[in-house]
């Protein structure tokens, strides 16, 4: 027998863009909130060379449905002037959640 969930694609989250810059993240989110695009941010802390030699900020990864993808990158091909600030990924997100 099969149920309603059987046919759900899941696993299908990429990694859209990355911003190190918490005022640009606030301009990201506030516009996928406007268009409706789902999303959830994962921080990568730098390694330890990058503190030492670097003092790199944490990197913030949006990630997106991959059925949002044309909408996600129209709502950032509109900020336009912020488009320095952020470093487009489009890959396959590596989630994974570990007890």
């Amino acid at each position: 027998m099969e149920n309603e969930y059987s046919k759900v694609k899941v696993n299908n989250e990429i990694d859209f863009c990355s911003v190190t810059d918490a005022d640009v993240k606030v301009v990201i989110e506030k516009a996928f909130m406007k268009a409706r695009v789902s999303y959830f941010l994962r921080w990568e802390k730098p390694g330890l060379l990058s503190k030492i030699f670097g003092g790199r900020k944490p990197d913030i990864v949006f990630c997106i449905n991959s059925a949002q993808l044309e909408v996600a990158e129209e709502v950032l091909g509109e900020l336009g002037d912020i488009e320095s600030s952020i470093k487009m990924l489009r890959t396959k997100s590596n989630n994974k959640i570990g007890f």
